[in-house]
């Protein structure tokens, strides 16, 4: 006869288990659809950023120096999850963030913790009907510098509305140093997106 001990860590060992399977299968249903190394230089913006490793950067130099500077890119993708990594060094007065364009006009700022909160309101476009509308940009301010995990279409529900014949039409970082003291080096890299299949 089975023990009631034997009996505990056979039914632990099985949920264990099950959850294992569930968690594999759930992890292998998603794929990366867009991975970007930042490699084409047309796509940047400002003289202190630069490229190396897959990692885009902002580097003054030295502290008495200020910059800024941008990366964009045009894309053509169905929203997903959205994972990436940023961090700086000796950072102080600094801009950080990421921007998901969408293909209705409405965007999505990322904003690095202790980053001041990016110039743009919105976009000015015209409907349909030839009219001129404003479509404001969300700001979600104070994420951790680290590794970034978002999902696309639950912060766009969130703040804009259903998810409905909406893509990802574009891509853009920015960089900004305005401190006289601090050198603020500032990277992103690891920008991924995925799908579910």
């Amino acid at each position: 006869m089975i023990s009631g001990k034997s009996a505990v860590i056979g039914f632990t060992f099985l949920l264990f288990a099950v959850l294992g399977i569930l968690y594999f299968q759930t992890a292998s249903t998603e794929k990366i659809v867009y991975e970007e190394n930042f490699g084409d230089i047309s796509e940047i913006e400002g003289d202190f950023l630069r490229c190396e490793d897959s990692t885009l950067y902002l580097e003054t130099q030295n502290s008495a120096q200020t910059a800024e500077g941008a990366w964009n890119k045009n894309v053509s993708l169905s929203p997903g999850r959205i994972s990436w990594k940023w961090d700086g060094q000796d950072t102080g007065n600094f801009s950080l963030w990421l921007k998901v364009t969408f293909s209705d006009h409405k965007s999505i700022y990322y904003v690095a913790a202790g980053s001041r909160n990016p110039q743009s309101e919105g976009e000015f476009y015209r409907d349909s009907e030839n009219r001129r509308r404003f479509s404001p940009s969300i700001v979600i301010a104070g994420i951790p510098r680290g590794m970034v995990k978002r999902d696309l279409i639950e912060d766009y529900t969130r703040y804009c509305g259903p998810v409905e014949n909406v893509r990802v039409v574009r891509l853009s970082a920015g960089f900004g140093d305005y401190s006289i003291i601090q050198r603020n080096i500032l990277r992103i890299s690891d920008l991924k997106i995925y799908s579910q299949i």
